[in-house]
């Protein structure tokens, strides 16, 4: 077994997760001259959910139009994602920081003006997703991500590319630090930490895919949960975690383009060639996208699949726009449409219900870490930002979201005069449980593993569930917990997988606990509860949050939320 030195670093605030929340978090904090720390994964420079590129941003823009206000704005998050979303937050953390965030996007060299007419000051705005008004800013993303990590290291923060973080470590319940390992060179740090924020995206890869890799999805397969676990693990309240998350996307290659299609004014239609959507919400194809998403499963359920996506009807010009958004997330989607036979000439493309993931209800909260206005944890010293907080996720979010909880926690970081111990016995400890599975002869490879947990998941709370598919998922994953003891590494990237496959089990245990305190439907199919169907805001109109009790069991409270009439 390998049994390395333990590296110490120290640093005021170390951002864990180097996408695009994060890499906006050490942006912000080295404005307050704050030593700064970004720990990553993978590359700052292509990491994350827009490691591709992306090629929308949600904003409002205030040009006199009655749906293009701030109020009508925070109104419409109201009605698309009450119960989930903290309007206080969102307004703070969002609204407070929108203008900014587009000219830091930019200031870049990102233009996000219309990619269709060069010279134009105009913004190429699009309609979905039951916005009351084209609130999507369509723009050519593809190089953001290259040229955030760039803006992070002109501005002198450190990096840390392809270390895994494995534990957080606090000191008379305040943080002191966490470690992690490289997963290319097996070196182990120890990270002295004044605060961090967490960054870390969701958690992927825990539910079956439509074509069986559990590596083709529709988001980050990197994402599984690490951060979220780990902070359980120290303490940390999480929120919104009873929800899975699903879209619509072309048969046999998950990947994004929602936004794309409906944006461009693309229908959704089924083996009939109906246009079906308006028979479950009034907005039809521009409605919420869980709404789209319920109106497929009930389709394809009633013998109506399989679905299409429409764009026949498409001018010239738009199909060759679509088709060139439809690149930018991913470049070889408009390359499969046209193996496929998907030409721009008129011919529907199959579609289909992406498989589930852990993630935020609405592109107008998040999963994950509870956060307050200032983006703090209830874990003094962590923040959270992106999707891995309860309150972000998107683009606009993580990037407006993202900047203000780097300003927090630099401000923490001034108050902290020095850094906390850590225990230094427990480091060891974390050191010699991290590298296990490469000493071990025989044991379970993390595939295994991971398929187990898919099964269990899928079969009993993804996405419908009740009282008791939710306790016999319960009794299933608890009843594999030794098996984590028993997973075996034959070298460095299989013991990343090792640990990611293990997070994931722990997080998919979280997300049932929470969806059991839940008796009501919200947000259908991303909370089902087949034996509560209808939505009670009496009751759950708020937030389940969710923490690690002192006898290291899951505790629950509700936290309701208000919104105006």
């Amino acid at each position: 077994m390998i049994t390395p030195e333990i590296i110490e670093i120290k640093t005021d605030v170390a951002v864990i997760g180097g996408g695009t929340a994060g890499l906006n978090c050490a942006m912000a904090a080295a404005e307050s001259d704050c030593d700064v720390l970004v720990v990553e994964k993978a590359n700052i420079v292509r990491s994350g959910a827009i490691a591709g590129g992306i090629d929308h941003f949600m904003a409002y823009m205030e040009n006199g139009e009655d749906w293009d206000s701030r109020e009508a704005y925070l109104g419409y998050v109201a009605r698309v994602a009450k119960g989930a979303s903290n309007l206080k937050i969102h307004e703070k953390v969002y609204c407070d920081e929108l203008p900014a965030a587009i000219e830091r996007i930019e200031s870049l060299g990102i233009s996000l003006r219309d990619p269709r007419y060069p010279n134009s000051q105009d913004f190429f705005r699009t309609q979905s997703m039951g916005q009351p008004g084209p609130y999507w800013i369509n723009f050519d993303g593809k190089k953001l991500k290259p040229r955030m990590a760039r803006e992070v290291n002109r501005r002198g923060c450190r990096v840390l590319n392809r270390v895994q973080v494995t534990n957080i470590f606090l000191h008379d319940g305040e943080l002191a630090g966490f470690t992690g390992f490289d997963i290319r060179t097996g070196d182990f740090y120890l990270i002295h930490a004044k605060t961090i924020i967490i960054s870390t995206g969701n958690t992927n890869r825990m539910f079956r895919t439509q074509n069986g890799n559990p590596f083709n999805l529709w988001y980050c397969p990197a994402n599984t949960g690490d951060l979220h676990r780990a902070a359980y693990d120290a303490g940390v309240e999480l929120a919104n975690m009873e929800y899975v998350r699903m879209t619509i996307v072309t048969k046999g290659f998950s990947t994004p383009g929602f936004n794309a299609f409906f944006g461009m004014g693309c229908k959704l239609v089924n083996s009939l060639g109906e246009s079906f959507t308006k028979n479950y919400h009034p907005m039809g194809d521009k409605a919420p996208r869980n709404v789209m998403v319920w109106g497929a499963l009930q389709e394809i359920k009633e013998g109506r699949g399989p679905i299409y996506m429409d764009a026949r009807h498409l001018s010239t010009e738009d199909l060759d726009h679509l088709f060139k958004t439809l690149g930018t997330d991913k470049d070889t989607l408009p390359d499969y449409l046209a193996a496929k036979g998907y030409l721009k000439d008129g011919a529907m493309i199959e579609m289909t219900v992406s498989e589930p993931m852990q993630a935020r209800p609405s592109e107008l909260c998040g999963a994950g870490i509870k956060i307050d206005e200032n983006c703090a944890s209830n874990v003094p010293g962590i923040y959270a930002a992106g999707d891995a907080a309860d309150q972000m996720g998107c683009l606009h979010m993580c990037t407006a979201g993202g900047f203000a909880a780097g300003k927090a926690a630099a401000a923490y970081a001034g108050t902290v005069t020095k850094h906390h111990p850590v225990d230094m016995t427990a480091v060891r400890d974390e050191r010699e449980r991290v590298f296990k599975p490469l000493g071990r002869n025989s044991g379970l490879h993390y595939s295994e593993f991971e398929n187990v947990v898919r099964i269990i998941t899928s079969d009993h709370f993804g996405p419908i569930k009740t009282e008791l598919s939710l306790n016999a998922a319960l009794e299933k994953l608890d009843g594999i917990d030794g098996e984590r003891n028993n997973l075996r590494a034959t070298n460095l990237h299989e013991l990343m997988r090792c640990h990611e496959s293990s997070n994931i089990h722990q997080v998919a245990k979280i997300m049932a606990h929470a969806a059991l305190v839940r008796k009501e439907s919200r947000f259908a199919p991303y909370h089902y509860r087949a034996d509560y169907l209808e939505t009670d805001d009496d009751n759950y109109c708020g937030l389940i949050g969710i923490s690690k009790g002192a006898d290291g069991q899951a505790q629950t409270r509700f936290e309701p939320l208000e919104y105006p009439i």
